[in-house]
């Protein structure tokens, strides 16, 4: 099949907004961090040095390599990679290789190596949903997918639950059920899916002292400002003093230690203090549209498996990023979400890398 000049056009759209989101997160990551960094290492490109040492450089050259697999041959193998992905995380329960950080299990050492495997799995689950569905929607077998899906989400759910990890299962299950409605689910089915997700959603926080901790802070964060509901004042402080226009670029003032996890978890709060309401506008809309020419791009598809590889990154990007500016301005309960291309991670950057060149392969002819 021809490539078409509009798919063409789609494809270099979305690469070009991920580089520029991408240079804003080495900008803020660079200037959020110089403070922490010369403090804790004596040296105020400490963060930034790893960054591109254990983010940028392995995530350009493997979402290279994803970019230029031959997809359909490849295919073969995603049964198996997404089985290795489900054998790491069962290594994190293990003691030698769980390393346990805030009270979660969620990085695997190996050797001089630690990673976070759940950051993979993301791109692991929608390659083999997507290899999945797209065969048995070919043959009409909606029954088959509907158990599988069930299936796949049970055994993710359980281990994130014993890590803990709900946020990542969050991001995966809406990924989820994204493709799953592309690939031409019955709405009864859909609806059920949905309620069993909202369903469980409850069940896990109703009988999980932590989680309804943290839902009762975000409702009421006054009754423990000092305490439980420290980051989220300290947030809205620095997003409240940007203003419209900010305070100036590398001006914050809540990075000198006042807000916690400035360079991860709050890094959208820091952006909105130096560049006000019109920066975090931008930002926003970069992340729209690299969402709305995602969905554009995936529905110009007429191969079902590359579909669904689009729109399942597609939506776990814009679902990521939409979770983290949420909690950062309040709207809902904090989660420890990284933002997309911006966040300091090397795993969870590198992981985006490649599933944005899966995206790209994927629109190829």
């Amino acid at each position: 099949m021809k490539e078409t000049s509009d798919d063409k056009n789609l494809r270099w759209s979305i690469a070009v907004i991920s580089l520029i989101l991408l240079a804003i997160g080495l900008f803020f990551l660079t200037t959020t961090s110089a403070p922490s960094a010369l403090s804790r290492f004596g040296d105020s490109f400490y963060y930034l040095k790893r960054q591109l040492m254990h983010g940028i450089l392995p995530g350009i050259i493997l979402g290279l390599v994803a970019y230029k697999l031959p997809l359909d041959r490849f295919r073969k193998l995603v049964p198996y990679l997404f089985g290795a992905n489900l054998v790491l995380l069962i290594l994190l329960l293990l003691p030698y290789f769980g390393t346990a950080l805030g009270g979660s299990r969620r990085w695997l050492q190996i050797g001089s190596i630690s990673f976070q495997p759940s950051e993979f799995l993301k791109i692991a689950f929608i390659l083999y949903f997507a290899h999945l569905a797209s065969l048995l929607a070919r043959k009409k077998q909606y029954r088959k997918i509907f158990l599988i899906f069930l299936g796949l989400t049970a055994v993710i759910g359980a281990l994130f639950i014993l890590q803990p990890d709900l946020s990542t299962f969050g991001v995966i299950i809406i990924t989820g059920l994204a493709m799953y409605i592309l690939a031409g689910m019955p709405l009864g089915n859909i609806f059920l899916l949905f309620s069993l997700a909202g369903v469980s959603g409850w069940l896990m926080i109703r009988f999980s002292a932590y989680r309804l901790s943290r839902l009762l802070t975000f409702l009421n964060p006054e009754e423990s400002p000092l305490a439980a509901g420290y980051q989220i004042k300290q947030m809205l402080y620095a997003i409240g003093s940007g203003g419209l226009a900010g305070l100036g670029l590398g001006l914050s003032r809540q990075k000198f230690g006042f807000l916690p996890h400035s360079i991860s978890d709050s890094i959208f709060a820091i952006i909105a203090e130096e560049t006000g309401f019109i920066g975090s506008v931008l930002l926003v809309v970069l992340f729209v549209v690299l969402a709305w020419l995602g969905v554009r791009l995936a529905l110009s598809q007429k191969d079902h498996f590359r579909q669904l590889i689009i729109m399942g990154v597609t939506v776990w990007i814009a679902v990521q990023a939409f979770i983290h500016i949420s909690a950062n301005v309040g709207l809902i309960p904090l989660t420890g979400m990284p933002l997309p291309f911006i966040s300091y991670g090397g795993s969870a950057l590198t992981a985006q890398l490649i599933g944005l060149g899966f995206l790209l392969n994927a629109s190829k002819k």
